[in-house]
């Protein structure tokens, strides 16, 4: 049965057609029992009248008739149905028009959101002169809508002539899917394939996706949210972006393309160094068809269904009661709610709604999102190849962050995009390239959620005069999903550069290096021990250095502290030594100062490649001391094997020459954009790292100013 028709039986008298401004909706009318009660007052004065001036046979024939109506008007009141009939629009024209002045641009508006006295859906409501308008019209009203065209002299073109052949052109042919492991991701699925391929995912990849129940539909299907995320976390924890599609039914490109670049992240994290990147830091949120209702029913029912499936409200009109199912989700938001571009008339196709989030699917989105707020929001539309800014609810209404974050980050992404295949987009605001339109999810996501990035992607095809506008063919699904995740990577790169890195840096600042002995040239390393007291002086360690020397000596339960300082003059040379001794007791503290004749003299000579430096030091050992241990390591970084020799106090030492190993010189420079991140993540063990990226991974680039 073509849509607008109507079954009329004795026990369903109904009329049916779509709604005023598009989108295949569905009326029920009560004017017809008007009409029959009408019928039934002048049908009993005629009795009445009959009764006093004809003869009984013909009031018997009256008396008749009154029943049988009576009979129609109660079988009526409770027989009102919708019949639910697949609407293949056969023989529905698909205007497009240009409207080059203004009063065009009204006359259209009127038809738009006023009652028409045509059978319209408009997909591209008008806006202004030059912007083009598409609708549908039904075969029954088509001559006269085309005469009332030409009459006001507005230009038009007759895109499609029948719409069921373009419905049928809109899918390809099986021979020409590529299914992977039984989902084809170049078509146009249902909801259950939909739903079976994510768990199949997260089946196959446990650890990098999680699938998430965030609500139910008014007929009770699921909102599933698929979490992809990498496999690494290496600051902890994640930032995280938003990407929905389908909150319109009749816009099957936008559930195509949710799970085409799901696919592509899945696979681009094994493949792609800038995807493993990107999902190491940022954890994606996926929900392909937020409108699953909706969604089914424009698969099953009616192709060009819009709306979600909330249950119908009535409504009267001049002569009759009008009952209407749905409400536009993309108006039901909470920002500026039924103020602009929204209509309060149950029929519409952008009906608002009883209140702000009054459905339950923008409920879930609503309650998941105040949850885990994300730092990017994106919500996937069609058709009009435009990438929309906050915010839509008033022309010249702009976040204060609009010229300096949102547009140049979306100038980039559609560049990004059209790089790829040449794909054109429009960066602005959807009150300033289009219409006023509150109730948006992007707005609200920005204005009332703050979310830092939130934009509104009218995918393929360009609103022209040759486009197929809903009807994109399936051939068109890949080379959609490529090129807006090509774009969808630019904003994720961004996230990761303004509210990652700056972690990373601030993490890299306050985290102290690896606890090895710091590197010094030309110098010994002394190893410094400590013992466990005892009643007498058991071990000394005697740490020599080039012009100080200092001896710690634990004595249980006196701790004495000499410091020796040396003085060194010039022909003759002569060395006086003096000695400060601190002895500290409990409870009373005694401070002396002695001076000993040196006992025994030790010269360290530094040798390099170029110059030869001695340097005399005397060391006071006294007469109770047990012995010194010098520590001279073959290798001055790390420490390695030691050679350990024992000084006697009465002994004077041999003049011990140290050379100082080369190596070959070190380049402290990185050779990559990203050897901080992989310093972070400790990767500095891989020899290719380790070479790209001296100055991150080499730690006597450390003292290197």
């Amino acid at each position: 049965m073509a849509p607008g028709t109507v079954k009329i039986t004795r026990k369903h008298f109904l009329r049916w057609s779509p709604t005023t401004g598009g989108g295949g909706g569905e009326k029920r009318s009560l004017g017809v029992l008007t009409t029959l009660w009408s019928i039934f007052f002048c049908i009993r004065v005629c009795v009445c009248v009959c009764s006093s001036l004809v003869s009984d046979h013909c009031c018997t024939k009256m008396r008749y008739l009154l029943f049988l109506v009576l009979i129609f008007c109660d079988e009526t009141v409770y027989g009102i149905h919708n019949t639910d009939e697949n609407s293949a629009f056969h023989d529905f024209k698909l205007i497009r028009i240009n409207p080059e002045t203004e009063g065009s641009v009204r006359y259209l508006r009127s038809l738009y959101e006023d009652p028409s006295p045509y059978e319209l859906d408009f997909w591209q409501p008008p806006t202004h002169i030059g912007a083009i308008v598409d609708l549908t019209v039904a075969p029954s009203d088509a001559p006269r809508f085309v005469k009332d065209l030409e009459s006001k002299n507005i230009n038009y073109i007759v895109a499609v002539n029948d719409l069921s052949k373009a419905i049928e052109n809109e899918r390809g042919s099986d021979a020409f899917y590529n299914p992977v492991a039984g989902f084809a991701y170049d078509k146009y699925n249902s909801l259950d394939e939909i739903h079976s391929e994510m768990k199949r995912l997260k089946k196959e990849y446990p650890t990098m996706i999680t699938l998430i129940d965030i609500g139910q539909s008014h007929e009770n299907r699921t909102l599933l949210v698929m979490k992809i995320t990498g496999k690494r976390n290496p600051l902890g924890s994640k930032i995280s972006m938003w990407i929905d599609g389908g909150i319109h039914a009749r816009e099957w490109i936008s559930p195509a393309t949710a799970m085409y670049m799901a696919h592509e992240l899945i696979l681009g994290y094994e493949n792609d160094a800038t995807v493993a990147k990107l999902m190491d830091h940022i954890d994606f949120y996926i929900l392909p068809v937020m409108n699953p209702d909706g969604y089914e029913y424009s698969r099953e029912k009616n192709r060009m269904w819009r709306k979600n499936r909330s249950p119908a409200k009535c409504h009267r009109q001049t002569f009759s009661t009008v009952c209407c199912s749905g409400v536009d989700l993309n108006r039901n938001f909470d920002w500026f709610w039924a103020s602009t571009g929204s209509s309060s008339d149950p029929c519409h196709d952008t009906y608002h709604g009883s209140s702000a989030f009054s459905e339950p699917e923008s409920q879930a989105v609503r309650d998941f999102l105040e949850q885990n707020t994300p730092e990017a929001f994106i919500s996937l539309h069609s058709y009009s190849q435009m990438w929309l800014i906050p915010y839509g609810h008033r022309k010249q209404s702009y976040p204060q962050d609009y010229h300096t974050g949102l547009r140049p980050l979306a100038l980039r992404a559609t560049k990004a995009l059209y790089e790829l295949y040449g794909t054109k987009y429009q960066v602005g605001t959807g009150a300033d390239l289009m219409y006023e339109a509150s109730g948006g999810s992007h707005d609200w996501a920005k204005g009332q959620l703050k979310v830092p990035y939130a934009y509104l992607i009218e995918l393929r095809p360009k609103n022209t005069m040759m486009g197929h506008g809903f009807l994109l063919p399936e051939r068109e699904i890949v080379p959609t999903g490529l090129e807006t995740f090509e774009s969808i990577k630019v904003v994720a790169d961004e996230l990761v550069a303004q509210f990652v890195e700056p972690v990373i840096r601030a993490k890299m600042s306050t985290t102290s290096r690896p606890s090895i002995p710091p590197y010094r040239r030309g110098y010994s390393i002394i190893d410094t021990t400590t013992t466990e007291p005892e009643d007498t002086l058991t071990d000394r360690r005697t740490t020599v250095v080039p012009s100080t020397v200092s001896t710690t000596t634990t004595v249980a339960p006196t701790t004495t502290t000499t410091v020796t300082t040396t003085k060194t003059t010039e022909e003759p040379t002569t060395t006086t030594p003096t000695t400060t001794t601190t002895t500290t007791e409990a409870p009373t503290t005694t401070t002396e100062t002695t001076t000993v004749p040196p006992t025994t003299t030790t010269t360290v000579t530094e040798s390099t490649t170029t110059t030869t430096v001695t340097q005399e030091t005397t060391t006071t050992l006294s007469p109770e001391d047990a012995t010194a241990t010098v520590v001279l390591p073959t290798e001055t970084y790390p420490p390695g094997t030691e050679e350990v020799s024992t000084i006697r106090p009465d002994e004077e030492t041999e003049e011990v020459r140290v050379i100082e190993e080369t190596s070959a010189p070190v380049k402290c420079l990185d050779y990559g954009d990203y050897c901080r991140l992989w310093g972070v993540l400790q990767l500095c063990y891989r020899d290719q790292v380790s070479k790209l990226c001296p100055k991150t991974c080499d730690s006597r680039c450390a003292f290197v100013n």
